[in-house]
Formats: structure tokens, sequence, C-alpha cells
């Protein structure tokens, strides 16, 4: 799988509303995908499975709908008292 392409996912996803795959589709940059001219809905759908498989993301649904909204990266404890 491409590391672009999952980080372009990534970058759109909202850490604070969940977005359906319209919006998704709908938010992304089109200056960076046209870097990728044969993306296709097939390949959005396996990158999205793949970052929920990496607990990066979570489904949630959205009036009878999925949606999906990334989740915080968790910090030990005592990363948060002794930060670098």
């Amino acid at each position: 799988m491409n590391t672009k392409l999952e980080n372009l996912v990534l970058a759109t996803l909202s850490f604070f509303e969940p977005m359906t795959f319209s919006q998704i589709i709908l938010d992304f940059d089109s200056d960076l995908l046209k870097d990728f001219p044969d993306f296709d809905k097939e390949q959005l759908q396996n990158i999205i499975n793949l970052l929920e498989k990496k607990k990066l993301i979570k489904r949630v649904t959205i009036d009878k709908e999925r949606g999906w909204i990334r989740i915080h990266p968790k910090r030990s404890w005592w990363k948060r008292l002794f930060p670098l």
C-alpha cells in the first residue's frame, strides 16, 4: 500500500467530527490527488480498512451511515510528567 495515500487519507480525516465516505472524498486536496491519477473508491476502502487495523481511525455510525474519525495517539503517563 502506498504510504503517501495513507497519509493523504489520514490528513483528511478529522479528530473532532466523524466523516462519511462522501465527506472524505469531498475534503481531499485536489492538488495532491493529481499525483495519483488511478486512485479510486476501492483503493480508498482498502486504505480505510488498513488504518482501522492499525488503530489510527475508528468506525462510527452517523445517521445509519458508516463514518470514521481519527484517534488521538495515546501517550504514556511518564511522557506527560516529563516532556522531552
